[in-house]
């Protein structure tokens, strides 16, 4: 294909160092295989609970409530996870999510298989203290966790010069922050275990970031930083828990059918409040959960899920012509404050 060929004669021109050069075809690799398409799922691209990643194993679930979260909490129970701890700020919410779980597990194994076990730990990723309190309670009540599953996560919707320092600061301890801590809490059990199981990966880190941790976008200021902070540290984490038989995957999805846009703040910290039209025509969350479950079982280290033709192109250019990228992203910003 020419559309193929001719990126790949632009960019043997630029002046890249070869780590970086690396990274980009990493991602634009993926971009290849996943734009252009939607998400896609069959019980053959499944693979059964006798010979996953996942079976038997202990799960630790931020973002469970509700959205992807949930559908991510049903793949593990139909993966066999011996036990699944949910964490999420509404109990209620996260009630649902287990009983959902439970139901799944009897539908699809019956009574006569052990249920797995799955807690509940309420917590809110804005708050340090609440996280410092999930972390000494994994330790305490839950042993050690085999996969750590950072899908909590906050969007904003604002200016940079109107966005409270605040704002900036609780993207930073959502997003990125508190799973850095949930990390530090569980890595020296996943350590303990390197080699247990005869895999290249006896463990797993999990975490969700997005397109937007990619390519910042005009009024995601607060956003982009704490995913693009996602994406460094998890880099720089993967070399040095290699050893150690710990995958690090980072998963970048495009638009999702859930709350995110509704429950994004504003730069003075107040709810936004309103659906996106991208997030309404976004990708179903089962189908992302399924995707994301099968790529991390076959140790993938970066999964880009459904980031659509505009994202896709986005990024490219965004590698390959970078002014270009930049004039685009500031016609972005003038059409947006006309709207």
């Amino acid at each position: 294909m020419n559309f193929i060929t001719t990126p790949l004669l632009i960019i043997s021109t630029i002046q890249l160092s070869v780590i970086h050069t690396s990274n980009c075809f990493t991602v634009l690799s993926q971009l290849m295989t996943s734009s252009g398409r939607k998400t896609q799922w069959n019980m053959k691209e499944n693979q059964s609970a006798d010979d996953n990643f996942f079976k038997h194993k202990n799960i630790l679930l931020t973002g469970a409530s509700s959205g992807l979260g949930r559908s991510l909490a049903g793949q593990f129970i139909l993966n066999g996870a011996s036990k699944l701890v949910l964490s999420g700020r509404k109990k209620d919410n996260l009630m649902e999510t287990k009983q959902m779980c439970l139901d799944l597990w009897k539908e699809t194994f019956g009574e006569e298989v052990r249920k797995p076990d799955i807690p509940i730990i309420t917590c809110d990723l804005a708050k340090k203290e609440d996280v410092q309190v999930m972390c000494d309670k994994i330790k305490l009540d839950h042993g050690d966790i085999d996969v750590l599953v950072n899908n909590g996560g906050l969007s904003s919707r604002s200016r940079f010069i109107d966005t409270d320092i605040d704002v900036d600061e609780m993207l930073m301890q959502v997003n990125f922050l508190s799973g850095a801590a949930l990390a530090k809490a569980v890595v020296p059990g996943m350590m303990k275990r390197a080699g247990s199981t005869g895999s290249k990966y006896d463990a797993a880190i999990i975490w969700i970031s997005s397109v937007q941790g990619l390519l910042g976008i005009p009024n995601r200021s607060s956003y982009a930083a704490s995913k693009f902070a996602v994406q460094g540290y998890c880099e720089s984490i993967r070399a040095e828990l290699a050893p150690s038989n710990i995958l690090v995957s980072v998963v970048s999805p495009g638009y999702i059918r859930t709350n995110l846009s509704k429950s994004a703040i504003t730069g003075n910290g107040e709810l936004y409040n309103k659906e996106d039209a991208n997030t309404l025509n976004g990708a179903d969350p089962d189908d992302v959960a399924k995707v994301i479950v099968s790529g991390v079982s076959v140790g993938k280290t970066d999964i880009i899920v459904n980031p659509g033709v505009s994202a896709s192109i986005g990024l490219w250019i965004r590698f390959l012509l970078p002014s270009v990228f930049q004039n685009l992203m500031v016609k972005r910003y003038e059409k947006s404050l006309k709207e």
